[in-house]
């Protein structure tokens, strides 16, 4: 895997075999792809001061996610973050919308620091920067568009949303942003240590990402109840779920 486009080639090879799985690991994937896609068409349109560079970190990315979730599908360990995302699947009451935050979860707050570091070890780290925060411009400008898609498999999903107006865009946009911020923390540590460190950092990274896993599957008794009904509300199978995702 080498560009972009490759990618989200693999990525709607997953979509493809989540629908013809009924598996709830393909709404995390339908997001990724719609984010991929828009940063792809960022790099078509040059927004990146290093475009080349951007498209080697999303691949490094991705590759991060593709590698779990190979290893998942053939019975091999993965992280702890990617492990409690690939378990949700066997719960029936978790929500689409619960699946993508773990999926998110276990890719940017553990992922992508890993993947930035990578691309840009030692000192070059700090010339990505700009670009990689660039990156939340583009987000924000799909937020609006994933919350649409969601309203179509949860319809008071879009009464609430336009209850709320912009205000809970302005929410998810604080909370990827502050998601990304950790990561970038997490990339610029990284890249500077040496290979013994790297891996003690990583795997108390992941043991946070964990517990974040935990709180998202199981988010205290107030908030429970108010999730079975958002599932349970939920219209469609899992295959027709996927779709609504895909299309709106």
């Amino acid at each position: 895997m080498s560009t972009i486009s490759d990618v989200l080639t693999r990525l709607e090879g997953i979509i493809e075999w989540a629908k013809t799985s009924n598996s709830p690991l393909g709404y995390f994937a339908v997001v990724y792809h719609i984010t991929t896609a828009g940063v792809k068409h960022g790099i078509d349109k040059g927004i990146f001061d290093d475009c080349a560079r951007m498209e080697r970190l999303d691949v490094v990315f991705a590759e991060r996610y593709f590698e779990a979730f190979d290893a998942w599908q053939a019975g091999r360990p993965v992280t702890k973050a990617w492990e409690a995302a690939f378990r949700a699947a066997e719960n029936p009451h978790c929500t689409v919308l619960q699946h993508i935050v773990l999926g998110m979860n276990a890719h940017i707050n553990l992922d992508l620091g890993i993947a930035a570091a990578q691309t840009a070890p030692g000192s070059s780290i700090a010339e990505v920067k700009e670009d990689f925060y660039r990156i939340n411009d583009i987000i924000a400008g799909l937020v609006d568009e994933v919350q649409d898609r969601l309203a179509a498999i949860f319809p008071v999903f879009g009464l609430l949303d336009r209850a709320l107006r912009s205000r809970d865009e302005r929410m998810a946009n604080l909370t990827i942003r502050y998601a990304r911020s950790g990561a970038w923390t997490a990339a610029t540590t990284l890249a500077t240590l040496e290979q013994q460190e790297h891996e003690r950092i990583i795997r108390e990274l992941d043991a946070g990402v964990w517990v974040l896993a935990s709180r998202i599957q199981t988010p205290g008794s107030w908030l429970t109840p108010a999730l079975r009904v958002v599932r349970w509300g939920e219209t469609g199978s899992v295959r027709r779920k996927i779709e609504k995702l895909q299309t709106g």
